[in-house]
Parts: C-alpha cells; sequence; structure tokens
C-alpha cells in the first residue's frame, strides 16, 4: 500500500517517552509522515545520509551530529530547557526552530506553521496538512503564499530572531543602527541601515515614511495634518516627499 503522506519527519533521541510524546503530537498533520526515529549519532549519520527527509527533530545533547549529516531543509531542535545558553550557537549550526519542553501543542503548530509557510511560498502545499489543527493554534496560516516573518541571524554580539511582521508596529534609524519596536513594548536593536533593514520586508505593509521610519501600515491609528499616529501612541511626521506613496498604500 502507498502511503498519501507526502513529508517525511526524522527523529533523533533515546529518550522513549518523548519520542512518544513527539509522534502523538506531529500525527494531527495529514501529509506529514514519520520515516525513521534515530536512537543514537551512527544511526542518524547512516540515515540522513543516504535520505531526504523534510523535517529533522533532534534532541540537543546529540547537536554535533550536524557535522556529519546531510542537513535537512528544517532542523528543529528538542529543547529541555538545559541548554537555553547554547541557543544562539545551535540556531548559527543550521537549526531552524527550537522546541522547548514541557512540547507543547501549542508551541509545535506555531513551529510547523513557519515551516509550511515557507514551504507552501515556494511549492504548491497539501491542505490537508492542517486538516487536524485547531487554527486559532496556529501562530502562522497557508492562506496567502507570502512569507509571514523573517529569521535575522545574529552577529557575535547579536541574538538570532525571528521577527513576526504583524507584531511589528515601526522601525527606526537611531546613529547606526535600527531600532525596531513590537506591540509588546519590546524593542530590538540591529546593525544595519535603513535601506537595507527596510528590503527585507514586505512593501505592501511597510512604509517608509520619513529619513528615518518606517511604519507597519496596519498598525496606523490617525493621521493629523503631516503626523502619522500609531497603536502604541507614537507619532511620526510624514515628510512631504512620502505623501503620495503614504496616501496610495492608505487608501487600500
Amino acid at each position: 500500500m502507498v502511503s498519501n503522506k507526502n513529508f517525511e519527519v526524522v527523529i533523533l533521541s533515546e529518550e522513549e517517552a518523548k519520542v512518544d510524546l513527539l509522534r502523538g503530537l506531529l500525527s494531527k498533520y495529514y501529509s506529514l509522515n514519520i520515516a525513521f526515529v534515530c536512537r543514537n549519532t551512527a544511526e542518524a549519520v547512516d540515515y540522513l545520509n543516504n535520505h531526504t527527509p523534510m523535517i529533522f527533530f533532534l534532541d540537543l545533547e546529540f547537536y554535533e551530529v550536524l557535522h556529519d549529516i546531510r542537513k535537512p531543509p528544517f532542523i528543529v531542535g528538542l529543547c529541555d530547557m538545559t541548554h537555553t545558553k547554547k541557543v544562539k550557537q545551535f540556531l548559527k549550526m543550521g537549526f531552524f526552530e527550537v522546541f522547548y519542553a514541557p512540547y507543547t501543542e501549542r508551541e509545535l503548530n506555531s513551529i510547523m506553521g513557519k515551516i509550511l509557510n515557507i514551504y507552501g511560498t515556494y511549492n504548491k502545499i497539501d491542505q490537508k496538512m492542517l486538516q487536524h489543527v485547531e487554527e486559532e493554534n496556529l501562530s502562522y496560516n497557508l492562506e496567502e503564499h507570502s512569507p509571514k516573518s523573517i529569521f535575522i541571524l545574529g552577529t557575535r554580539n547579536e541574538e538570532s530572531i525571528r521577527i513576526v511582521f504583524d507584531e511589528v508596529l515601526y522601525f527606526k534609524k537611531i546613529g547606526n543602527q535600527v531600532c525596531v519596536y513590537f506591540e509588546n513594548g519590546y524593542r530590538k536593536y540591529f546593525r544595519s541601515n535603513l535601506k537595507m533593514f527596510h528590503a527585507k520586508f514586505p512593501k505592501n505593509k511597510f512604509l517608509k515614511i520619513n529619513r528615518s521610519v518606517v511604519v507597519n501600515m496596519e498598525k496606523v491609528t490617525g493621521v493629523i495634518k503631516n503626523h502619522i499616529l500609531i497603536a502604541d501612541n507614537a507619532t511620526f511626521e510624514l515628510s512631504r516627499s512620502f505623501k503620495k506613496p503614504f496616501k496610495g498604500m492608505l487608501s487600500k
């Protein structure tokens, strides 16, 4: 009998309880097939160098296996909170995300939503993939095949971070850095110029309104003369040269 499951998943963990939990959580995804469970690095090296799964769930204590395998498109680390300080190192090694204990369904839905959204951007994806997943638990969806976030890899002095576009209010140039302001009040600085940083964001959503500020147009709450009001009560001046594109986007 031929399986109708399209995407292979491989798990590397020696903890039976953790594997069983992950099996149960992944079983709701219609098109995912757990092709192989590795109990040690030798099994993982042998399997991954001879097969091409899409997702590799890797217990972080075995992270050194990444030096010896052909890396799958998406590597998700399984973290029991004992390796938290090393997460930045793991992300630099090629991890897509880290799945933390207690390994909840909601958190896995968020991770899988990111993976499937990215995959769906470049491929036609089976909508039954999410057949049994409750929509409200997903941080991402596949209704629009466009990226919902970006992953910015940290440098030696900066942490890596995934930025969800809907959570950004605006970002602005401060000295030789760009500061991103999020809905929850969090701020994050990046060493970049504004033009290069703005290029990472969707142009149909983020608009430059003056020499130093780019706003998420969905977070604009009002316009008073030449000043723009943002959801967190911030106010910015709208430069004359940006009035036309601003009015055009505001009317959409």
